[in-house]
């Protein structure tokens, strides 16, 4: 992603352009999948960048609370990582094995929402859904190690 429109991105959502907040943007935006601090601040040493992780922690939950990223649980690790924050109304397939995302761009959950609202009388505003499972390179990968 072009270093201007990581500026762009972080100006947008109230926060200055520092190089370390510029660096952890870069590599949320690089790849679709789930990482941990821990991961973003070794990718960060790899590259020459210098960060220790309580600040990476500190830019990751600054950039949740700010919408630029997400928190994800990672039930099999029983930890969280980070994501880049999707545009829209989003549900996801997370590979438990390597992270990988995969967005669903439609609801599967309208009609099931609605029903919902009619039995409890609540007016629901809105849902989080994700899948956890395998992707299909993982699985293919599983089953050659058994």
């Amino acid at each position: 992603m072009e270093e201007e429109h990581l500026r762009d991105l972080l100006h947008r959502s109230g926060l200055k352009s520092t190089g370390p907040r510029l660096g952890v943007l870069r590599l949320l935006e690089e790849e679709p999948a789930v990482r941990t601090a821990e991961e973003i601040h070794q990718a960060l040493l790899a590259a020459g960048k210098k960060a220790d992780v309580s600040t990476v922690y500190r830019i990751l939950e600054l950039f949740s609370a700010r919408g630029l990223a997400e928190k994800q649980y990672l039930p099999e690790e029983r930890r969280y990582g980070f994501l880049l924050r999707a545009a829209g109304h989003v549900h996801r397939l997370i590979c438990v094995r390597c992270r990988r995302v995969v967005e669903i761009d439609h609801c599967p959950l309208e009609a099931f929402e609605k029903a919902i609202e009619a039995e409890t009388h609540f007016a629901i505003r809105g849902h989080d859904l994700e899948w956890y499972g395998l992707c299909p390179a993982c699985r293919a990968a599983e089953k050659k190690d058994k």
